[in-house]
């Protein structure tokens, strides 16, 4: 999953979000009065369905939507509607502005891109089997995270980069034809 695809997804959800908005009707009943204004809602399909597409952006930031996550819980009222339409919009702030990412994450990219800087020189060099064991170390490390994040029980006790290759593989976190977005 890109950061190109989730801005794209998020966008996506602005705009339904919009068109939600504008589905706005008077859901007070005739000859109540109510404190501060009579109730107002929004086309209850649409919100839903929009809902819906929220709920799963968030399912597909894991544990980086944490702070949004309660907000596409509500009802079909206007001011829910309005709510998560700011919630998109901070979280496409946070996407374009690189804000998603913790520490951790970043400190293992600059250690693998040094670690692969490592292994193109040595390849470079005709070191070929050091270079191969560098990249490879590289891509279990990979893997390892990936599958922690995913929840995937491995279960031997040190497992190597073919266990948790056949584990994600089993759970469908990537094809042949290459990595699916989640």
């Amino acid at each position: 999953m890109t950061t190109e695809f989730l801005t794209k997804e998020v966008q996506r959800l602005i705009a339904e979000g919009q068109q939600v908005a504008g589905t706005k009707f008077d859901a007070g009943m005739e000859g109540v009065t109510y404190l501060g204004g009579r109730p107002t809602g929004v086309d209850l399909h649409a919100f839903s369905r929009w809902r819906a597409g929220c709920k799963n952006l968030m399912r597909l930031l894991g544990d980086c939507a944490e702070p949004w996550k309660d907000t596409f819980d509500g009802n079909n009222s206007e001011s829910n509607a309005t709510t998560m339409l700011g919630t998109l919009e901070a979280i496409e702030h946070a996407i374009s502005g690189g804000l998603l990412l913790n520490v951790e994450d970043i400190v293992r990219a600059e250690s693998f891109n040094s670690l692969l800087d490592q292994a193109d020189f040595l390849h470079q060099q005709g070191f070929f089997l050091a270079a191969g064991v560098l990249a490879r170390a590289v891509l279990e490390e990979h893997l390892r995270a990936w599958a922690a994040n995913s929840s995937l029980p491995i279960s031997k006790p040190k497992p190597t980069l073919n266990d948790f290759k056949d584990g994600l593989y089993k759970d469908k976190r990537f094809s042949l034809s290459g990595p699916k977005a989640y």
